[in-house]
């Protein structure tokens, strides 16, 4: 069987989510949603979707929610802008570019297997997230953010948003769980529902999303690094300076990388303060990995660092002058900005 074909099973798992779908579409507030017409076997043919994907374009060709802010393109936008993103060096070999929320991009990737889902969405700093298990699925999530951000009328709920326009914490928490409930296995909305409990500080929940996460998306890199945050978090020092550096080894980005092996010559320095007499020599191993991903890591902490110091926040600074400093311990103008920043008066 090739990539590209379905057993019997998941074909009718898809056909049914397929006809949910077409369900919530037809019930669904009036305005907030556009879809095209069935495409012709021939122009499914020529399009070269899997063979799932193309279920959805057999009966919708092109599917527009929130009034557009989600769209999955219609056939003949589908190759123009595989080739625009091409040409933008944001695709891997065999991608294709399906639909776009917002200035995000969703795509098609070659290997869903190794990606850990079928639909990849890459951000507008090429960060490439494991989104969902199928384009149904996908839609069907959305859908069901829908219902939680407008009401009966089509009218959003100002209530979720904070006084800077961000989405309440417990209003995402609740985005996040619908989209869920609709998708139970995508690893991108799973992993910023780990993000929030550990913001929270619910770092037993946070490590429990993660274990799913990475039993469907195990090469995620984001999810690794997210475990490592929520171990730090537990004073699990070795445990997160492990999952830092497995986040580095799955990671192809060279600037990402870096940053990954600097967070774990981080918490392997903190574990040395505490007594670890390995520590130290991690420590050392990982910074010089982080080096040689980029020489320049030292030097741009500071630049970063000076730049939020700017903006007033001192906590940002402290934290990428605290990882350049993992990396480059002597290092004469990162040591000289923390003193300036230990110095500053705590902010109430």
């Amino acid at each position: 069987m090739s990539a590209h074909e379905l057993d019997p099973s998941e074909r009718r798992d898809l056909l049914t989510a397929l006809d949910r779908l077409e369900e919530r579409l037809e019930t669904a507030t009036g305005g907030l949603h556009a879809t095209g017409a069935r495409a012709s076997a021939s122009a499914l043919a020529a399009a070269g979707l899997p063979e799932g994907a193309a279920l959805l374009w057999a009966r919708y060709d092109g599917v527009e929610l929130m009034s557009g802010e989600a769209r999955l393109f219609p056939l003949r936008e589908i190759e123009a802008a595989t080739a625009e993103a091409r040409d933008e060096g944001v695709l891997r070999e065999g991608d294709i570019v399906v639909g776009e929320r917002g200035r995000h991009l969703f795509v098609l990737p070659a290997d869903p297997w190794a990606e850990g889902a079928s639909v990849v969405r890459i951000s507008e700093e090429a960060d490439r997230v494991p989104e969902a298990t199928s384009v149904v699925h996908l839609m069907l999530g959305i859908l069901g953010e829908v219902s939680v951000l407008y009401d009966d009328h089509g009218e959003f709920h100002d209530a979720l948003i904070d006084e800077w326009g961000d989405l309440e914490p417990a209003a995402h928490r609740k985005l996040l769980r619908r989209r869920l409930d609709f998708d139970p296995i995508a690893p991108g909305p799973r992993l910023q529902l780990a993000r929030l409990l550990r913001e929270a500080g619910e770092l037993r929940g946070a490590s429990k999303e993660i274990d799913k996460v990475l039993h469907y998306a195990p090469e995620f890199p984001a999810a690794h690094f997210e475990r490592g945050l929520v171990l730090r978090a537990l004073d699990k020092h070795d445990a997160a300076r492990r999952a830092f550096a497995k986040a580095a080894e799955h990671d192809i980005d060279g600037v990402d990388a870096a940053g990954f092996e600097a967070w774990a010559a981080r918490v392997a320095l903190e574990a040395a303060a505490g007594g670890d007499a390995g520590a130290q020599r991690a420590a050392q191993k990982h910074a010089e990995s982080a080096l040689r991903h980029r020489p320049d890591y030292a030097q741009n902490q500071l630049v970063g660092a000076r730049a939020r110091l700017e903006r007033r926040d001192p906590e940002a600074a402290a934290e990428l002058v605290a990882l350049g400093l993992a990396v480059a311990p002597r290092h004469l103008e990162l040591l000289q900005l923390r003193r300036e920043l230990d110095a500053l008066e705590p902010t109430a």
